[in-house]
């Protein structure tokens, strides 16, 4: 567990939005995230992500099924791409056909990113997945927008149908975390 933990909400039994640790699990092999995940629920994480792309070989079917039948936290995949900040660099249709299998599989959460939102939602229409969330994620590693722009990104983000939104921006200075905070005080 080389990631720091990151704080996000998400929709809870019997309240609008609860705060939950959410801790980054990067490793070569599944049983080294098997590992990082029993330490990650060991210091008390609520949920833990899952970074495919950190992966050196993906037999997807295997893997997922590994880590989903064998789960003690409830798991967040993710699957990020190079072009969004991820160490993925290959093949689009198969970087999203193993999202869709994480959720046939039973996956607590994935998460998509804006760019490719629209054509993942439409390549699993008419299917029922009655358990995963998506969350449907943009990342920004420049700066933090404005007020104005980072509104805009909530509605195209949330026009998708993501069950949650996830903005990650670059704060340079402590402005940068007020609007954040006052994004998201408005968006709930």
């Amino acid at each position: 567990m080389d990631s720091p933990n990151v704080l996000f909400t998400a929709p809870s039994a019997g309240t609008k939005n609860a705060t939950l640790i959410c801790v980054p699990i990067m490793g070569e092999t599944i049983e080294k995230m098997k590992i990082d995940v029993q330490k990650a629920k060991a210091e008390g994480a609520d949920v833990a992500e899952i970074r495919l792309d950190s992966l050196s070989n993906i037999d997807p079917y295997q893997d997922l099924t590994a880590l989903i039948q064998h789960r003690v936290l409830p798991l967040l995949f993710t699957y990020r791409p190079k072009w969004e900040g991820g160490m993925y660099d290959g093949d689009e249709n198969k970087r999203l056909d193993a999202l869709r299998l994480a959720m046939e599989l039973g996956a607590d959460y994935i998460d998509v990113e804006l760019q490719v939102a629209h054509a993942f939602y439409d390549s699993i229409r008419g299917k029922t997945f009655n358990k995963t969330k998506v969350i449907v994620s943009s990342h920004n590693y420049q700066l933090t927008p404005s007020i104005e722009d980072l509104g805009n990104l909530v509605a195209r983000i949330q026009a998708t149908g993501a069950d949650i939104v996830k903005i990650a921006t670059t704060a340079t200075d402590i402005t940068d975390v007020a609007r954040m905070f006052q994004i998201m005080v408005h968006s709930q």
